[in-house]
């Protein structure tokens, strides 16, 4: 099921650039939501947690943090290692602008040379950190999850049909576009990212990326019991993301479906010191907590927990702080 989460996660991706010509990058629409929020995007982190909400209850395999079992000062540890990854995710990603999303499903599939060197640098940092920090032992498999392979298969037949649905959205809204007025076509963006969304978090849901334990098992190198399955993720992905992208990159004049430009980031843009070091500390975040900004949301929508909005409150926390301070040195810089 690895591949076909991946595969539902490019039509949501490939979807989303399609009707309004922007990325998903759920490190970028949280930040968004943060910094000035709209009703796009909105709907967007909505969809996300409604996604994990509707197929916990209705497929269940999502793991209870923290992990059954642990108790007195290893929960307070467990808390901090949740805190302090949400934090490095958040930070991470906003320096790095991007993250598996982003940099991954898009950024690889364009050919951009910013996130063919983002990738593989958070990629390496969380294993070292995973294997360092022994992050499989933190977070162990949860054996109720492990069993769940019907239900998944189930699951993946929904999601399947979820992302069936965003294409059908997508199609629908470029036909009618031309017809609405201003006012019903961002209406219509309002439930464009609705759907993608919850699209992405079907995606997440079936791949298992929403699952810390799978995570760490497959960034964890020392564990003695290394699960490559979630490399099958990415791939899945990257065989709808690549040939749609390298489509419309073979026609600048596209336009999106919802009217407007493509607003995809240039390609040509420099690899600097804040992307290399925003990647390695997204990679250090990702291997503490194994879990990167869609599956959070996912995650806070299927189990909600103290532990939960921990590693949510952390990465909120260091996104602000990084808006924060860019905001500062722009006001600096208009000073001088």
């Amino acid at each position: 099921t690895s591949a076909c989460g991946g595969a539902v996660l490019g039509v949501a991706v490939a979807c989303k650039t399609w009707a309004d010509g922007g990325v998903l990058g759920v490190a970028g629409i949280t930040r968004t939501c943060l910094a000035s929020p709209t009703a796009p995007k909105l709907a967007h982190v909505l969809g996300l947690g409604l996604a994990g909400a509707v197929m916990s209850r209705a497929y269940g395999g999502f793991e209870p943090l923290p992990p059954p079992g642990l108790a007195g000062q290893d929960v307070s540890l467990f808390a901090a290692r949740l805190a302090l990854g949400g934090l490095a995710v958040g930070l991470g990603t906003s320096m790095a602008n991007g993250c598996t999303s982003g940099h991954g499903l898009t950024g690889l599939a364009r050919l951009a040379t910013r996130s063919w060197v983002a990738v593989p640098t958070f990629m390496a940092v969380a294993m070292a950190t995973a294997t360092l920090l022994g992050t499989s032992r933190a977070i162990p498999p949860h054996a109720p999850s492990e069993q769940m392979a019907p239900a998944l298969g189930r699951a993946a037949a929904c999601a399947a049909g979820l992302a069936a649905l965003c294409l059908s959205v997508t199609a629908a809204a470029a036909a009618a576009r031309p017809k609405l007025g201003q006012e019903a076509g961002e209406k219509l963006k309002v439930v464009e990212e609705f759907v993608t969304g919850s699209t992405f978090g079907a995606g997440l849901v079936v791949s298992t990326m929403a699952r810390a334990s799978k995570v760490a098992a497959f960034v964890d190198l020392g564990s003695g019991a290394w699960d490559p399955s979630l490399a099958f993720v990415m791939g899945g992905g990257l065989l709808i993301t690549l040939p749609f992208f390298q489509l419309i990159e073979r026609h600048p004049d596209a336009r999106a479906a919802l009217g407007g430009d493509l607003g995809l980031p240039l390609k040509s843009r420099a690899v600097d010191r804040n992307l290399i070091l925003g990647s390695a500390l997204f990679g250090v975040g990702w291997g503490t907590c194994g879990m990167c900004p869609g599956p959070i949301w996912v995650v806070v929508g299927s189990m909600p927990s103290l532990q939960v909005f921990l590693v949510l409150g952390g990465m909120l926390a260091g996104m602000a702080a990084w808006t924060a301070s860019q905001r500062q040195g722009d006001a600096s810089a208009k000073k001088q």
